[in-house]
């Protein structure tokens, strides 16, 4: 072997340690930001989640009950404007808030959200806390 066959060699060996670091950057650059775009979407999600479980609750505190009947620690129901009894249930063990009906013969409850952390009602408020983060508080009259 002469010289310029073993300085080829060892220029062959570093070029591949280069082309070789520069791909586990890039991978790794990939991976973090594959990472942070996963976990924003989730937050996304989540966020979009909880508006549309906020947005339920005000429609149907505001536009179907007319005034509220009857309450306790896990439900407030009320008239709705067709004498229907119409309100919400909670559910303190999966923490879960459902929409409930009563028409007479029909009777049932659809699942507005869940991760609640406090549901209350006080005769004046209904008070609705999603993750110990974000707060309702909605003037319902009795």
């Amino acid at each position: 072997m002469n010289k310029n066959q073993g300085f080829l060699m060892i220029e062959s060996v570093f070029e591949i340690f280069i082309v070789s670091l520069s791909m586990l950057i890039v991978i790794g650059t990939l991976s973090g930001t594959l990472n942070i775009l996963k976990s924003s979407l989730d937050e996304m999600v989540n966020l979009n989640l909880i508006s549309n479980a906020v947005i339920e609750v005000i429609i149907v505190a505001k536009n179907e009950m007319k005034n509220v009947t009857s309450y306790d620690s896990s439900t407030v129901l009320g008239n709705s404007s067709d004498g229907k009894l119409v309100g919400f249930s909670y559910n303190k063990l999966t923490q879960k808030i459902n929409r409930y009906k009563d028409s007479g013969w029909d009777k049932g409850s659809t699942l507005i959200s869940g991760n609640i952390t406090t549901f209350s009602y006080d005769g004046k408020f209904l008070n609705v806390i999603w993750n110990e983060e974000h707060n309702l508080k909605l003037f319902i009259p009795f």
